[in-house]
């Protein structure tokens, strides 16, 4: 199974020396889980952070394993709020309700379109 999507970094953690296991809010399909392979790297982690706008390639082999994404950067929310800690932490707080009140792999329209970069940026300024 391939798809491409939008979607929010909500979460992530180390897997390997190199990837990391992430959790993303899509539009169309949900709250995913995958590996992003090489996430530590320069050029990557950097702009891998919760709660950035990214482009998702999700690609899955067999449905009893997990599968893996290649993101490409749309919006980066986080950057903007570095140096207001009040603000940085509302946005994790908001992404951490999303964890964990929604289903894996439900869409959920409304949600995405209220934490969409513009009406999100909005809210918090």
């Amino acid at each position: 199974m391939i798809w491409d999507d939008k979607g929010f970094l909500i979460s992530k953690f180390r897997y390997n020396e190199n990837s990391v296991i992430a959790d993303f809010f899509t539009l169309n399909h949900g709250r995913c889980s995958g590996i992003i392979f090489g996430a530590t790297s320069k050029k990557i982690r950097g702009y891998l952070q919760i709660g950035n706008l990214f482009q998702l390639n999700f690609s899955l082999k067999n449905e009893s394993k997990i599968g893996s994404y290649k993101v490409e950067i749309i919006n980066p929310i986080t950057p903007f709020f570095f140096n207001n800690r009040k603000k940085l932490h509302c946005i994790t707080a908001a992404i951490s309700m999303i964890k964990l009140l929604t289903a894996e792999n439900q869409q959920n329209y409304k949600i995405f379109e209220i934490i969409r970069f513009d009406r999100f940026l909005k809210i918090i300024k």
